[in-house]
């Protein structure tokens, strides 16, 4: 079945790119904002249980960033639909996950805001609204015979109060969440990437096509961009469902690890060609080791088809190291 969705994802790539007269493209998350060099601290006294993989000690990771609008062909920022922002640590050692790529030394994190994952149950709800949003006409009738009228309303009625009005005026702003579990050591987790206190909200700037790139853009210019790392821990089937995405997780938030994002101008070339290279890199969650291995349904399906349509739009291999980074502070 996971390879039968991969499938679906690859013709979707291919029709994006026959349609917009572009290259191939991720399948989702098309639309890059900006991707940067960044590092990811790993916070001092922390409780025991979450003192896992990368979490284990305190120390600071060199990391990639890269935000992103979650659709399958970019679109203007004012576009209705989720936001993702994605996190590769480099320095990560140990066996990883995804076969020809057990000796890479890298680890990602990916989550979004106002995500079509977080409002269905599982991977046959996710594709069949896939497959139903293509018509939007016909996207009731056809997203009811697949999962049922109760659940494809209520579908509906999720992605309308979360998606559609999200009102989303900048990634800096946003939260982010995995909206699927992984592990961590031996507990199940779900994180959230959130403004650190004092990120100041933007006010009053014009919806340009690509006013969120432009957003981040001045505030990097200012300073550096801090974000918090926080986790929810498992507690139970009904408060924290590992198999139902639509289920916001009922637990406290844990901060782990905050991210810094130097200060630096977008428009400055070197900049901007880190930018393009961070968007050929690959972003999987099964980029992991064993201690942060995805769990359920929704991730066992990203596997296949985050392998799949990577192969397809042939991205750069793993980094291992960032010899042309300088990491500086304001």
């Amino acid at each position: 079945m996971f390879e039968g969705f991969a499938r679906e994802i690859m013709a979707s790539q291919r029709e994006v790119a026959a349609e917009t007269g572009g290259p191939l493209r991720r399948g989702f998350h098309a639309k890059l904002h900006a991707g940067f060099v960044a590092e990811f601290q790993v916070l001092a006294d922390l409780p025991d249980h979450a003192r896992f993989g990368v979490f284990s000690e305190p120390r600071v990771f060199p990391a990639l960033v890269r935000f992103s609008n979650g659709g399958p062909a970019p679109r203007p920022d004012k576009h209705p639909e989720p936001r993702g922002v994605a996190i590769k640590l480099i320095g990560v050692h140990g066996p990883k996950l995804l076969p020809g790529q057990e000796d890479a030394i890298t680890q990602d994190f990916l989550a979004t805001s106002h995500s079509v994952t977080s409002t269905v149950r599982n991977i046959e709800q996710f594709m069949a609204f896939i497959r139903a949003s293509q018509n939007r006409l016909t996207m009731l009738v056809t997203l009811a015979r697949a999962v049922g009228a109760r659940e494809a309303l209520r579908i509906l009625r999720a992605l309308i109060s979360t998606v559609i009005l999200s009102r989303v005026r900048s990634m800096a702003r946003e939260q982010f969440s995995s909206t699927a579990p992984i592990k961590l050591g031996p507990y199940a987790v779900k994180f959230t990437v959130c403004p650190a206190e004092g990120t100041e909200p933007t006010e009053g700037r014009p919806l340009t096509p690509n006013f969120l790139r432009d957003e981040l853009a001045e505030r990097l210019r200012r300073a550096d961009l801090m974000l918090d790392f926080l986790v929810q821990f498992y507690v139970d089937d009904t408060r924290t469902p590992i198999e139902d995405t639509s289920v916001a997780w009922d637990a406290p938030l844990v901060k782990v690890a905050k991210v810094r994002i130097p200060n630096c101008d977008l428009d400055h070339p070197p900049t901007h060609a880190i930018s393009e290279e961070v968007d050929r890199l690959s972003f999987s969650p099964w980029h992991a080791t064993e201690d942060h291995r995805p769990l359920g349904n929704i991730m066992r399906a990203r596997r296949v088809a985050y392998e799949a349509s990577s192969a397809l739009r042939h991205h750069s291999p793993e980094p291992t190291d960032l010899p042309h980074i300088e990491l500086r502070s304001t």
